[in-house]
C-alpha cells in the first residue's frame, strides 16, 4: 500500500516536471539548461512509476477496452505527429507568399543582391520590446533578412531586462537597431528596408566618409551640449558611420572630406574665405549651408556668387506652425520630388527662418531646386520689432516660400568638371540640440547629409506605400475638430434627446 502511494506521487511529480520542462523555455528563453534537468528528473519519475506498476499495466493491456483505447490514443498521436512534421517541414522548406496589400514582406531585388554578396558576418541587435511602436515592423522586416543570408544574425533585446547591454551600446531610445560588422557600427531609429540595406553596405566597408564642420567665424559648435549646440548632430552622424571633425576656413580648399558643413557663422567672411570655398567646389566638393536669421549678412559674399538670396524678414505661417505656438515656429509639410525629400511624410520644424530665393542670371552655373515650402498662408514678417507677427497687407510679402534648396553644378563643354552640390537651409536651429530630437528634423538632416555625401547612390529603394495613412491636423483643422467633437456633437445629442422627451410627454 505504501509503495503504491509512492508510485502515484512519482507519476504525478513526473507529469508536472515534464510539463514544466517543456514550458520553461517558452517563458524564460535563457533557462534551456534548467529545462533539460527538469525534464530528466521528470522522465526518471515516470520510469519509476511504470516500473512499479509494470505487472498491472501488462494485465490491463490484455483487456479489450484497453486495446481499443490504446488504438484511439495511437491514432491521435500519429495524427498529431503528422501535423507537427508537416508544420516543421513547411516552416523550414516551404515557399512563402506575400498577400499583404503593400507587399511589406517582400524585399526588393537590390536587397537580395546585397544579402547574397555580403563579404563578412553582420550582427543586428534591435533594442525593443513587445508592445513598443516599432517592435512589429522590425520583426517583420528583419526576419525576412535573416532567412536570406547565413552571414546575418538578428537579435532582439529588451533594454529594460538588459540595461547593461543597452548602456554598452549607448542606446537611450527604444526601437533602436545597431548594425555592426568588424569595427563599424550603424544606428537606425526606424524599420526601413532602404535604411537597413544601405547600413549593411556601409558597415561591411572599412573606410568612413568624412564630414567637416567649419570653425573660426563663431559658428555653432559640435562640442556644445546646450540647446543651441550641435553635439546631438555630431552623435547622430557618428552613429550613421561617418567620421565627424572640424576644419578651419584656411584649410577648406585642400579638405578630403566628403562634405563640408557651414553651421551659421555670425562673423562676416573675408575674401580669402570665399576663395577657399570656391576652390573646394571647383574640385567637386559638396557643401551644406545652415543660416539662421541671427547670422544676418555674414554669408552674403558667398551666397551671392551662386545666385542665392535670403529673405530680409522672418517667415511666419498661421496654417503650418507648431501647435498653437508662435507663427514663426514653422512646421513645414510641403516637399518637392527631390531625392532628399521625395518620400517625406513627417513634418519638419524650422523655428525662426528666412526664405531662400534664386537669381538664375547670377547663378548661371547652377541648377536650382527647392526642397521644402511654407504654406500659401505664410508671409515674410518685415517688421521685426513686433512681439507677435501679424500679416500687413501691402507691406509683408505673401507665401509660399522656399525654406531649403539644392544647387547642382551644370556640366557644360567638353572639359566637364566634377559635379559639385550645395544645400542651403534658411535655418540652422532645426539641427541643434533643442530641435533635432523631432523625427522629421532628424530625417531631413541625415537625408541631406547622405545625399551630399553621395551615400544615396549605394542602393535606391522606393519605400512601400503604407496601408495606414495617419492624419496629422494643422492648427485650423485642430480647432475645427475640437469644435465638432466638444461642442457640436454633445449639443446635437442633447437636442435630439430633448426632442424625443418632449414628443413622448405629448403622447
Amino acid at each position: 500500500m505504501e509503495i503504491t502511494r509512492v508510485a502515484t506521487l512519482l507519476g504525478a511529480a513526473g507529469l508536472l516536471l515534464a510539463l514544466g520542462g517543456f514550458s520553461l523555455p517558452l517563458l524564460v528563453p535563457e533557462a534551456e539548461n534548467t529545462s533539460s534537468i527538469v525534464l530528466g528528473i521528470g522522465t526518471l519519475c515516470l520510469l519509476s512509476f511504470v516500473g512499479i506498476h509494470f505487472q498491472e499495466l501488462v494485465r490491463g493491456s490484455r483487456k479489450r477496452s484497453t486495446r481499443l483505447g490504446a488504438q484511439s490514443i495511437l491514432a491521435i498521436f500519429l495524427a498529431g505527429l503528422a501535423v507537427g512534421l508537416t508544420n516543421h517541414l513547411a516552416n523550414k522548406h516551404a515557399p512563402e507568399w506575400d498577400f499583404s496589400e503593400t507587399k511589406n514582406f517582400t524585399l526588393s531585388r537590390q536587397t537580395y543582391q546585397v544579402l547574397r554578396a555580403l563579404p563578412r558576418e553582420v550582427n543586428i541587435q534591435v533594442f525593443t520590446r513587445e508592445g513598443s511602436p516599432g517592435y512589429g515592423a522590425y520583426q517583420d522586416l528583419l526576419t525576412t533578412y535573416d532567412k536570406e543570408s547565413s552571414l546575418l544574425t538578428v537579435e532582439f533585446i529588451d533594454p529594460e531586462r538588459h540595461p547593461d547591454k543597452a548602456k554598452s551600446y549607448q542606446v537611450t531610445r527604444i526601437d533602436t537597431a545597431v548594425i555592426e560588422s568588424g569595427p563599424q557600427q550603424i544606428y537606425l531609429q526606424r524599420a526601413s528596408e532602404a535604411d537597413v540595406t544601405n547600413a549593411l553596405l556601409r558597415v561591411t566597408r572599412d573606410i568612413k566618409k568624412g564630414i567637416a564642420f567649419t570653425t573660426g567665424h563663431s559658428e555653432k559648435s559640435l562640442a556644445d551640449t546646450e540647446t543651441p549646440g550641435l553635439s546631438r548632430a555630431a552623435d547622430a552622424l557618428n552613429k550613421q558611420g561617418y567620421k565627424v571633425d572640424t576644419i578651419d576656413w584656411k584649410n577648406i580648399h585642400s579638405s578630403q572630406a566628403s562634405l563640408v558643413v557651414i553651421p551659421s557663422p555670425t562673423q562676416s567672411l573675408i575674401h580669402e574665405d570665399v576663395g577657399q570655398i570656391s576652390q573646394f567646389l571647383r574640385n567637386g566638393g559638396r557643401l551644406l549651408v545652415l543660416h539662421d536669421p541671427s547670422s544676418q549678412d555674414s554669408l552674403d559674399p558667398l551666397l551671392s556668387q551662386w545666385g542665392i538670396q535670403l529673405g530680409t524678414g522672418i517667415l511666419a505661417d498661421e496654417q503650418d506652425r507648431l501647435g498653437r505656438g508662435s507663427p514663426t515656429a514653422l512646421m513645414v509639410r510641403t516637399f518637392t520630388t527631390h531625392d532628399i525629400t521625395e518620400n517625406f511624410t513627417t513634418p519638419i520644424i524650422f523655428p525662426v527662418s528666412r526664405s531662400v530665393t534664386f537669381d538664375a542670371a547670377q547663378g548661371k552655373d547652377w541648377d536650382f531646386e527647392p526642397l521644402a515650402h511654407t504654406s500659401p498662408k505664410s508671409w515674410e514678417e518685415t517688421t521685426l520689432t513686433k512681439t507677435e507677427p501679424v500679416f500687413d497687407e501691402g507691406l509683408d510679402p505673401k507665401g509660399p516660400f522656399a525654406i531649403a534648396a539644392a544647387l547642382t553644378s551644370k556640366r557644360v563643354g567638353p572639359d566637364q568638371k566634377p559635379e559639385s552640390a550645395i544645400v542651403i537651409v534658411g535655418n540652422a536651429a532645426f539641427a541643434t540640440n533643442g530641435w533635432l530630437t523631432y523625427p522629421g528634423n532628424t530625417d531631413f538632416f541625415l537625408q541631406t547629409v547622405a545625399w551630399l555625401a553621395k551615400e544615396e547612390a549605394l542602393v535606391s529603394i522606393t519605400p512601400k506605400e503604407p496601408a495606414f495613412h495617419p492624419f496629422v491636423p494643422n492648427p485650423s483643422q485642430e480647432q475645427a475638430l475640437v469644435f465638432f467633437q466638444v461642442l457640436f456633437l454633445p449639443l446635437l445629442t442633447l437636442f435630439i434627446g430633448l426632442s424625443v422627451w418632449k414628443k413622448r410627454r405629448s403622447l
